[in-house]
């Protein structure tokens, strides 16, 4: 007896599914489905037509020293003048100056968290290009 109600069942669940369903045309090319929001990432504005401008809070002249000191630090460590340890551990100090960046720049740069992060940046950019010693 169980079995039929389990069959029976089992076989009325497609049908159920169905009638909560029903076709209806498709909106014009340019309409909005409901409930449907368009998602931009944090930091990124979308302005009319396809252009997408992001906005990186932050100080030009730190950027470039985090840039150059991850380039030295991977040159050096292909070359074998850092060990693996050494690399990891730099990275990770040019990864928190740029949370660090982006944390104080979110609101904007003041004069003191400028001078903090251009200082952080130089001293790892000048150890990371300092032979071991």
């Amino acid at each position: 007896m169980r079995s039929i109600a389990a069959v029976l069942l089992i076989l009325a669940l497609p049908v159920t599914a169905q009638a909560q369903f029903r076709p209806q045309p498709m909106p014009a090319g340019d309409a909005r489905l409901p409930g449907i929001v368009d998602r931009t990432p944090p930091g990124t504005h979308r302005t009319l037509g396809f252009i997408q401008v992001r906005f990186v809070p932050g100080d030009r002249a730190v950027q470039h020293d985090l840039r150059e000191a991850r380039e030295t630090i991977d040159r050096r460590y292909e070359n074998g003048e850092l060990t693996r340890r050494e690399a990891r551990q730099l990275r990770r100090e040019v990864r928190l100056i740029g949370r660090l960046q982006y944390r104080y720049g979110h609101d904007g740069l003041r004069h003191d968290e400028r001078a903090e992060l251009t200082l952080r940046a130089q001293e790892l950019r000048s150890r990371a290009a300092a032979p071991r010693g």
